[in-house]
């Protein structure tokens, strides 16, 4: 059996251990407590120091242990910041465990979204408990794409109204599922403002409550000098593009921005362009294929979904490339 995490208190006020040592209860984590001046512990899952008692050096800048929490002025105040501390307490609690794999588009129109779809459906087939996150910033919203926007839970516009943390297990049930994956998407009202902090906080809570999670990339991660928020938390990026020459300069681009990617052409097209191509002219090894899927968006509009056509190329490529990111059973 595991240990618990440990969260190490500096502090010589019983009444701030007292409220210290409650919140930990509800995180689920042990906590040691170091009297006034003591320095900071080599190993801890999370640093609480107590600066209303100035003894001894500040822990933050001289810690060698995980995440410092300071109390006390120019910090947190108990009992009015308890869900700020309780949230990092339950991050101490439950590490990222998720493989995050990260689905853009060097151009438009060229069927990122719904990649991303069948790779989130494909990895909850092989055993994986799986989220599938809509990163982009406008409106309109994955559910469309996956026919779930009338179904109960959750969207963007929900989760950025929240204060406090998110219990990574209790997120994750809200969502709406579908076909077993737990999707956070935009909707109608808006979506995600960048790499906003609450969004970056409720990504990470996935991460700590699935085994993967697929975003699905705003373009805005390839512009040069874009945060690069998003594309850190990827273990592995798609990088789909289309088979002509616009859409081969585009992943190029790309990939000066992001480095390694797992290619994906779209083709072959009417041009004298073949995925090889594109391939040489990103300097990037081709992962796959994505043979055209006739009537894919007639489909769509009669209330299929990504994947529905198990034969499809769209799912063909997505097996191939489960493997090939490391989510294969």
């Amino acid at each position: 059996m595991e240990s618990a995490a440990r969260a190490v208190l500096r502090s010589g006020d019983r009444h701030v251990v007292e409220r210290v040592r409650r919140l930990c209860v509800l995180a689920g984590v042990e906590l040691e407590v170091c009297q006034p001046g003591s320095d900071p512990p080599a190993t801890a899952a999370l640093l609480i120091d107590d600066t209303a008692d100035p003894t001894g050096p500040p822990w933050r800048g001289t810690a060698t242990a995980g995440e410092v929490l300071e109390l006390g002025d120019g910090g947190l105040h108990l009992p009015a910041d308890a869900e700020v501390v309780l949230d990092a307490l339950s991050r101490a609690a439950a590490p990222r465990r998720a493989r995050v794999v990260g689905v853009v588009g060097a151009v438009g129109g060229v069927g990122a979204s719904a990649l991303a779809a069948v790779l989130a459906r494909l990895a909850v087939a092989a055993g994986w408990t799986t989220a599938l996150v809509d990163l982009d910033p406008a409106g309109g919203g994955l559910e469309v794409l996956l026919g779930i926007e009338h179904d109960a839970g959750p969207r963007w516009c929900d989760v950025l109204a929240e204060r406090g943390g998110f219990p990574p297990d209790r997120l994750m049930a809200a969502l709406p599922q579908w076909h077993g994956a737990r999707v956070l998407s935009s909707d109608v009202r808006g979506g995600v403002p960048g790499a906003h902090p609450v969004a970056l906080e409720a990504v990470g809570a996935l991460t700590r409550a699935a085994d993967a999670v697929l975003l699905d990339l705003p373009r805005a991660v390839l512009a040069p000098g874009a945060a690069a928020e998003w594309s850190a938390l990827c273990h592995e990026t798609v990088l789909l593009t289309a088979c002509d020459t616009r859409a081969a300069a585009a992943a190029a681009a790309a990939v000066n921005v992001l480095g390694e990617v797992r290619l994906v052409v779209r083709g072959p097209a009417a041009g004298t362009l073949l995925p090889e191509d594109v391939a040489d002219v990103c300097g990037r090894p081709l992962a796959a294929v994505l043979r055209p899927e006739r009537a894919f968006t007639a489909a769509v509009e009669r209330g299929l979904s990504p994947g529905d056509q198990r034969r499809g190329p769209l799912v063909a490529t997505g097996r191939r490339l489960l493997r090939t990111v490391g989510l294969a059973s």
